[in-house]
Formats: C-alpha cells, sequence, structure tokens
C-alpha cells in the first residue's frame, strides 16, 4: 500500500487534466465576457485579425454569427464549468472520500455528448482523444473509488 499522505501518478494526472480544463474554460469564459463588453460588437474581420486567422474561419464565421446575448451566455457557463473542473481537482487533492464519486459522475454523464459528437463528425483524431482520456479516468476511478475512505475513517 502506498504512503497515506502521497497521491498515485493516476490521481495526480487526473488532478492536473482537471485543473488545466478548468484553466481553459476560464479563459474562454473571460474571453467571452470581455467580447461580450466590447464596443461596437466585433466584425468577422476584427475575429480574424484577433485569432490570426482567415475571416473564412470556421470558428470565425461561428463566433461572429452569435449575438451578444449568446456570447455572454457562453462566457457564464465556461466560467461555471470552470468552476466545477476545478472543484473536481481539489476535492480529489484534498482526498475528500466522496470526490470520486463526484468526478465520476460528472465524467459519465460528458460521454453520452462525445459519442454524439463522434458520431455527428466521426472524422479528427481530437474527439476520439478526449472521448478515451475520459473514459480512462472513469474506469480508474471506479477502480479506486473507495481510496480515501480510509484517510477519514475515525474507528
Amino acid at each position: 500500500m502506498s504512503h497515506p499522505n502521497k497521491l498515485s501518478g493516476g490521481f495526480l494526472a487526473i488532478i492536473v487534466f482537471k485543473y488545466f480544463k478548468g484553466l481553459v474554460f476560464f479563459l474562454v469564459g473571460v474571453a467571452a465576457v470581455r467580447l461580450w463588453r466590447a464596443s461596437p460588437f466585433p466584425s468577422a474581420q476584427d475575429i480574424a485579425r484577433f485569432l490570426r486567422s482567415s475571416p473564412e474561419n470556421e470558428l470565425v464565421r461561428w463566433i461572429s454569427g452569435v449575438t451578444p446575448g449568446e456570447v455572454l451566455g457562453i462566457g457564464l457557463l465556461s466560467l461555471f464549468v470552470a468552476a466545477v473542473f476545478t472543484a473536481e481537482g481539489t476535492l480529489l487533492a484534498f482526498r475528500v472520500p466522496w470526490s470520486t464519486y463526484f468526478t465520476i459522475t460528472l465524467t459519465a454523464l460528458g460521454i453520452p455528448l462525445e459519442i454524439f459528437e463522434i458520431l455527428r463528425r466521426p472524422q479528427g483524431f481530437r474527439r476520439y482523444l478526449i472521448f478515451a482520456v475520459n473514459l480512462t479516468i472513469l474506469v480508474y476511478l471506479w477502480r479506486r473509488r473507495n481510496e480515501f475512505r480510509d484517510r477519514w475513517d475515525t474507528s
């Protein structure tokens, strides 16, 4: 058995991954809120220049097609998701007994969406990679779901 104060490499990797995802969603949220506050609302040319891309780029076309209200909604939702991922990582880092179940539940909720995305657009490696990583996290946590219980038992 490992030292009680040390996390296994698998848990450390999951925690870093959760914090990374939290950071990405935080940055998207902040960017969206800043975009929403921009006056006047940026054009497709402005967005393409900012992203150093072509105005015909799929992401640029999508961003330029949303309304300021939708941008605010995306921003606030991204900030909420960032907080959830950060909470997952923090609860796992502190070895809270139910944190594995919390992360298992949230990860499992995302699996159907990932399958839908793969079925919708099967080309591209990224969707398969994200699905494989989340499935690996799910299986790992399920197998080690009770690892933190002993730390909190006082009997």
